[in-house]
Parts: C-alpha cells; structure tokens; sequence
C-alpha cells in the first residue's frame, strides 16, 4: 500500500511559512520539500480553504500563514486537509457471516477509535509556534553542519 505523505507535506510547507517575513511562492517552498510546486500549489489550495493560509497571485505575491501560528494548531491543518486517514485499520473485508470475524473487526474498529481520538488530542496541543520553535532549536544544534534553506 502506498503511503500518503499529504499530512507531513502541508506541515512542513506551513513550517516553513512560520516566522516568515512576507508570503513565499510555490518554487520556494517546492524546494524545501523537494516536490513539483504544483503539488505544493495543491496543497497550499487545501489550506486556503480551511484558513490555514492566505495567497495572493502575481507578481510579488505567494503564500503565508493567515493568523499567528500560535493560533494554528496541527490538528487545524489536519482538518483543512479533510482528515486523511493517517491509521490504517487493516479489518478483512471479507466473510461478513463469520462471528469470529465480527469480534475481531469490532475489537480493532474500538483500538482505532482510540489511536485515532489520542492522535487528535496530540494535534490539538501542538500549534505551528511550537513546530517553529522546536525546528529552530534543531537548526541551532545543526549549523555547523551546513544550511537548510529557509
């Protein structure tokens, strides 16, 4: 199964727009990741719509985040994505007539009910000033051993 990097995408793309001066286009942030910037402008589509960020087209214009990033949280972005599934719940599909089955889909639907609500619960209390704030102490340990672009 292939996985789904969309969630991890979009937050290091609004990492990147935390503390950021002024808006930054598709191309930058493309080579942060490194993808093509029309899987960032999708991306940064998505967070537009859930008020994650705000872009202006043209010349001298991009993307930034749309309120302070102590006000974002990740479960926001996670949100403005559509929720994507990011647990896999690996329940058999077939044999629907089989009790033992039942019992065995039941028992991980409730373990993935959980993960799934402590995972939120985690999103919820992270914001984008803490990502922000704990990659600027990564780059601090780092920068002797060369640059990331910012």
């Amino acid at each position: 199964m292939k996985s789904n990097n969309q969630f991890s995408d979009a937050l290091h793309i609004v990492a990147h727009l935390v503390g950021q001066p002024g808006p930054r286009t598709s191309e930058q942030l493309a080579t942060c990741l490194p993808t093509h910037p029309v899987v960032i402008r999708r991306l940064l589509a998505q967070l537009g719509k859930g008020g994650i960020v705000q872009t202006v087209r043209g010349h001298g214009g991009g993307s930034q985040l749309a309120r302070d990033p102590a006000q974002i949280t990740l479960l926001d972005v996670y949100r403005a994505l559509g929720s994507p599934t990011l647990l896999h719940t690996g329940v058999r599909e077939g044999g629907r007539g089989c009790p033992v089955m039942q019992v065995v889909n039941d028992a991980l639907d409730d373990s993935y009910r959980q993960a799934q609500a402590l995972l939120e619960a985690r999103l919820q209390a992270t914001t984008l000033a803490t990502l922000g704030a704990d990659f600027a102490v990564h780059l601090a340990k780092h920068t002797s051993g060369g640059s990331h672009d910012l």
